[in-house]
């Protein structure tokens, strides 16, 4: 790895929503194509038990999410990148936001009146993560956006179980110094960043764990721009757990990894064209080494 590359990956080193204030969309995206690269969603991650959903607060869509309504985790989100700082905001918000929208009626937790095991049925809620040794992972990064799309970012249908150590050093650095690069990289030169991150669900083997935590967790990123020069596409993937490695990969790899990962049917296509040089080029930006493992230790 060059001298370059690790100087930007090594610094890497329960409320409830009512239906007034955000409710979102399940069942399509055309609301929220704005957050896919060429308005095209991710292809082969859909199941029979997956819900699409646009993620809508306070009147507005911020991002868009393939919800696992079995595992109870995201199988992925989609966004764009927000405004560069965020000056006066907290980092975390104290509570979570449940998802009603995906449930058999749209209330909160407090004011339905299904039983647990209904509520249950389709979707995680807050206490799932009570007394457990897992975070729950923002797959939108919360501080990737500001105001109220910081805000749309604390729901249980965008997070995802993650290993403390993983989520509070290795991802939450890497977050920091993507956010940093795609807005020098991309944004502040006249391009859009768009961005998936995904969560591979595995088997559920431990005792009273009714949600999936996660095996991998995974980073598409296209910067679109009317010069093909300046276009770029790359990808990165990390196991969950306390010792992991960050692979920096083409998003064509990327696509033949959760094929396998995911165990699904048809091919796996993140990105519209990602194959395609002339519209979004398999090479890393400049500041990245050429495609290789990288270990997080």
């Amino acid at each position: 790895m060059s001298h370059q590359t690790m100087d930007w990956l090594m610094p890497l080193g329960c409320v409830l929503l009512w239906a007034g204030l955000g409710l979102a969309e399940v069942g399509s995206f055309t609301d929220c194509n704005k957050y896919f690269y060429q308005d095209a969603e991710p292809q082969g991650f859909d199941m029979a038990h997956t819900a699409k959903i646009c993620q809508r607060y306070r009147n507005l869509y911020h991002f868009a999410t393939l919800y696992d309504r079995s595992q109870r985790i995201p199988r992925w989100s989609a966004y764009t990148l927000g405004d560069e700082n965020c000056p006066g905001q907290a980092r975390k918000m104290r509570q979570w936001f449940v998802e009603p929208q995906v449930s058999p009626k749209m209330m909160t937790e407090a004011e339905s009146t299904l039983s647990l095991d209904e509520w249950r049925s389709s979707q995680a809620i807050n206490e799932d993560y009570e007394d457990t040794s897992y975070d729950r992972g923002h797959l939108n990064p919360n501080t990737f956006q500001c105001n109220v799309g910081r805000t749309a970012t604390f729901t249980l249908t965008n997070a995802a179980p993650m290993n403390p150590y993983f989520s509070r050093v290795w991802w939450s650095k890497l977050e920091k110094t993507l956010k940093a690069q795609l807005t020098e990289s991309c944004r502040n030169v006249g391009g859009k960043p768009y961005l998936v991150t995904g969560a591979v669900p595995r088997d559920r083997n431990r005792p009273y764990n009714r949600i999936s935590v996660p095996s991998h967790v995974w980073t598409a990123v296209c910067c679109d721009h009317v010069d093909n020069n300046r276009k770029f596409s790359f990808a990165f993937i990390g196991e969950n757990k306390e010792a992991s490695s960050l692979q920096i990969i083409p998003v064509e790899q990327l696509n033949t990894e959760l094929l396998h990962l995911y165990k699904t049917p048809g091919p796996v296509e993140v990105f519209a064209d990602d194959w395609d040089p002339t519209t979004c080029p398999r090479e890393p930006p400049k500041w990245l080494a050429p495609p290789q493992c990288v270990s997080l230790l």
